[in-house]
C-alpha cells in the first residue's frame, strides 16, 4: 500500500516509516538475500544502478514483509527493494 492507503488503514495509531516521494536513497548493492526473491529485480538493479549513487524516490509501496521503491532516474515501471538502499541517508 502507498502512504495514503497506509494512513487510511492505520490512521494516527501507526506512523509511516518509509521513504516519502522525493526522498533520497543511496544504492548499497543487490548481492544480499531479498524477500521476495525476484531474480529479475535483483539483476535489473545490478545492471542499472551504481553502488554509492544517490537516487530519488518516485513512489513507495509497503507490502506485508517488504517495501518497493520506484526511482525518478529509472524510466518505466521498474521497482527495487528498499533494503538495497541506505535510507535514511546518513551524512
Amino acid at each position: 500500500m502507498n502512504k495514503e492507503q497506509f494512513q487510511q488503514t492505520y490512521g494516527e495509531s501507526r506512523p509511516w516509516e518509509w521513504p516519502e516521494i522525493g526522498d533520497k536513497v543511496r544504492f548499497e548493492g543487490a548481492d544480499g538475500m531479498f524477500y521476495p526473491h525476484f531474480t529479475n529485480v535483483i539483476q535489473f538493479a545490478k545492471d542499472n544502478l551504481k553502488v554509492g549513487e544517490t537516487y530519488t524516490v518516485r513512489n513507495c509501496k509497503v507490502y506485508s514483509s517488504w517495501c518497493a521503491v520506484w526511482l525518478d532516474e529509472i524510466e518505466g515501471d521498474h521497482f527495487f527493494h528498499l533494503s538495497m538502499f541506505e535510507w535514511p541517508i546518513k551524512e
